[in-house]
């Protein structure tokens, strides 16, 4: 794949701990740059045993480990790699940040491991979120922390497709590099590339198994909303906001103040919206503030019901017979949706080019169906969102969705980089890896920034 990089370290080899390894995206970047791994760490059995697969024990650590556990176990290094548990931090998880005692902690544990060894890198990655969670003070923890330990630190949101990759990722990069060791020069990320062509054909293989192939439903339901582009709105631009068809029949109107409607009509305005599955459940037992609290809509869903309500007066006529050929918001005999709930829901991200799901690539996402440009592809998430390639009618393979991250599983710089046996673990494990191109691209960065600086010499 044309897309992979290789690179030297032109000075001598450094040490390295990889926690929170996953399946070892930092191994692959660092050992490609010529740096040694003496401790692994996670907490994840079966990304633990892909890792040990490809990179066996470091120093003969078992890598399925907590840090929490064996912390004082951990041998010196020259660079701490870690890309900390995100979930407390992205807005698709909790957003607990360090209030999440299970996992938003894990950041002070890297610190108690760097302030013991002092190592003269700490390499950290996460999800752009960070930066602005709890209006940026997390971010501000993190910061003053890295000062108090004695690192100069600078930070980056990138995305792999901007360094030659058809993955749209942004990730939140921070190099913390100590202080004596900087000899208060800035370090300077890598710069951009200017990439004219991105060709996401470069990691499809011509041939793959059926399994990986659209079902029949899953065709269905491109097929009802490629009806819906085509005839819809149809002398303007597509809407930009997700399309809710739940908001094109029944009582969709937004109820206004809340407060001037009694108990049992908020009970009925909640029996309406929650069909729509707008509002969390409620109990009898719940005194009207309880009530309007759990069904009470956030302004950015509010201007979404909005705007879908405006586009179905506008295309009344053609959106009810839509609806009805498709049984879109219909029950079968047993009560349950005959088009999943998910699936009423579309979410057109193509640009204004292409009006067809087939020229572009998509997930099928638990919010519903969302469509991309064909000219990267979306970002992998640890969730069952895996791309589809719309002209190809057809699911990425884990081996595929391996060279999107950038992990070198065609052998071409030497073994080729090996999976586990089970497609759901490997998807998994890939939408939680880092991408190694854009690591390698650091890395590098950090090489030369230290080979570059003085070293200096205690002649006493």
């Amino acid at each position: 794949m044309h897309f992979l990089i290789n690179r030297v370290f032109p000075g001598d080899d450094m040490r390295f701990v990889d926690l929170f390894c996953g399946i070892g995206g930092f191994h692959a970047a660092l050992h490609r740059l010529g740096h040694e791994c003496v401790f692994a760490s996670d907490i994840d059995k079966n990304a633990a045993e892909v890792y040990e697969l490809n990179w066996g024990q470091p120093q003969g650590y078992s890598v399925n480990c907590d840090i929490r556990e064996v912390i004082d176990e951990i041998p010196p290094m020259d660079i701490i790699c870690a890309g900390f548990p995100c979930q407390p931090f992205s807005k698709s998880g909790s957003q607990k940040g360090f209030t999440d005692q299970t996992r938003g902690t894990l950041f002070h544990d890297i610190c108690s491991i760097a302030e013991k060894h002092q190592p003269s890198v700490i390499f950290l990655e996460n999800v752009p979120n960070l930066v602005k969670h709890d209006q940026g003070n997390t971010f501000s923890v993190i910061q003053s922390r890295l000062s108090e330990l004695g690192y100069n630190h600078e930070y980056a949101i990138l995305s792999p497709n901007k360094f030659g990759v058809p993955q749209v990722r942004k990730r939140v990069y921070i190099v913390a590099i100590r202080s004596d060791l900087a000899n208060g020069k800035k370090f300077e990320f890598p710069t951009e590339h200017d990439i004219n062509s991105l060709d996401v054909r470069t990691i499809l293989d011509d041939h793959v198994p059926e399994k990986y192939h659209m079902s029949e439903k899953e065709i269905k339901w491109l097929e009802m909303w490629e009806e819906f582009l085509i005839n819809v709105n149809v002398e303007t631009k597509l809407p930009g906001h997700p399309i809710w068809a739940d908001s094109f029949k029944g009582d969709a109107e937004l109820p206004g103040d809340l407060e001037q409607y009694s108990v049992e009509q908020l009970i009925q305005i909640h029996k309406n919206w929650s069909s729509y599955g707008w509002v969390r459940p409620i109990d009898s037992e719940m005194d009207k503030l309880e009530i309007i609290k759990q069904i009470n809509l956030p302004l950015w869903k509010q201007d979404f019901v909005k705007k879908n309500r405006r586009l179905y007066s506008e295309n009344k006529e053609y959106i009810d017979r839509w609806l009805k050929r498709w049984k879109v918001l219909e029950k079968d005999k047993d009560g349950k949706p005959i088009i999943p709930v998910s699936r009423t829901k579309y979410e057109w991200q193509a640009g204004p080019i292409s009006r067809t799901n087939w020229e572009n690539i998509f997930q099928f996402r638990p919010s519903g169906i969302r469509v991309k440009r064909g000219d990267y592809f979306p970002a992998l998430v640890a969730m069952a969102q895996i791309p589809v390639v719309g002209w190809l009618r057809r699911h990425l393979t884990p081996k595929e969705c391996a060279r999107i991250q950038s992990f070198d599983v065609d052998g071409v710089f030497g073994k080729p980089f090996t999976l586990g046996e089970q497609d759901n673990q490997s998807y998994k494990q890939l939408g939680n890896a880092v991408n190694v191109n854009m690591i390698i691209e650091i890395q590098s960065a950090i090489d030369s920034f230290l080979i570059s600086q003085p070293t200096s010499v205690n002649l006493e």
